[in-house]
């Protein structure tokens, strides 16, 4: 294995870690949450048991740093494996909504006061300070966003490798970066800023599903085979767990809306929590299986020019 490993080309080491990378951050997620929960004050430091609403609501607690960063880590993680195939076409989409989920916190729903604004039950709303966060973090997103097209689209043309698959992320993202400055700056948008995005009105939760419900598509196309010449195919067993990922997550998605529409039905079981968890898993088994697949790649052929695609 020691031999193997080091015999291992640069590009084929840096997609494996890479993809254990993602793994790691779904892990360091899940323990804040942990953390979190059983800590009720750390000044002094004082342990019990409080679950939070779910992982998103992580920004209001002292974890927050680890939260953003963690999605922020990421998104640049599922740029860097970023290819021609299908799948990471898929995974660049991903990339360009996970930023969001961390810069647009979760609402809070409870009868305290936000700023000099009730929030009453039923209404969700976010502390005054952080609609600053926020709306800061979707500018400097927006002049990122707009910086990568026009680099990648300069490096595409400089190095003659036209690439449909870019093309098409450069304007999802470029729409999507629109979509969330228009909804944070424009005037007849943004009075009830970030809960004006229809139909789902929270702008954290559609980026939310958005996210996961692109990704549920990547294991789907993982289930038929090898997207590439010269990639490691699946195993059955691999391909039989990549269809159960797919339709596990796209069943927990469902819940998750249904929690969220009807969550004072829940009471104060964490039915969001579970189901974030639960999709997060999901995602971080997808990972631990691509790695095992793929290990052995030598050059992961996604990356390999195509000179010959048309412009």
């Amino acid at each position: 294995m020691a031999a193997a490993d080091s015999l291992a080309t640069t590009p084929q080491k840096t997609h494996r870690y890479l993809r254990l990378s993602l793994v790691l951050i779904v892990f360091t997620l899940i323990v804040s949450v942990v953390v979190q929960s059983i800590v009720v004050t750390w000044e002094p430091l004082i342990f019990g048991w409080h679950p939070l609403a779910s992982i998103s609501h992580t920004f209001y607690t002292a974890g927050r740093d680890i939260f953003v960063g963690a999605l922020l880590a990421a998104s640049v993680v599922l740029l860097a494996l970023s290819g021609r195939s299908r799948a990471t076409t898929l995974l660049d989409v991903c990339a360009v909504f996970a930023p969001l989920i961390a810069i647009v916190p979760t609402g809070l729903a409870d009868t305290r006061a936000v700023g000099h604004i009730p929030c009453p039950i039923m209404v969700e709303c976010i502390p005054a300070e952080d609609i600053g966060t926020a709306k800061a973090g979707i500018a400097v997103y927006a002049v990122v966003v707009v910086a990568v097209v026009i680099t990648m689209a300069v490096i595409r043309h400089r190095t003659r490798t036209p690439n449909r698959s870019a093309r098409l992320v450069s304007i999802i993202a470029l729409v999507t970066a629109a979509v969330v400055v228009a909804l944070a700056f424009w005037p007849a948008l943004n009075e009830n800023f970030p809960f004006n995005f229809w139909p789902v009105a929270s702008i954290h939760f559609a980026v939310t599903l958005l996210f996961f419900g692109v990704f549920a598509a990547v294991p789907i196309l993982y289930a038929g085979g090898p997207l590439e010449p010269g990639e490691t195919p699946p195993t059955p067993r691999q391909r039989s767990i990549y269809r159960w990922i797919a339709g596990l997550l796209v069943v927990d998605l469902l819940l998750l809306v249904v929690a969220l529409l009807f969550r004072q039905a829940f009471g104060e079981t964490p039915v969001v929590l579970i189901g974030e968890a639960v999709a997060l898993i999901l995602f971080a088994t997808f990972w631990c299986v691509q790695t095992l697949q793929r290990w052995d790649d030598p050059n992961p052929p996604s990356i390999v020019a195509r000179r010959s695609l048309p412009a």
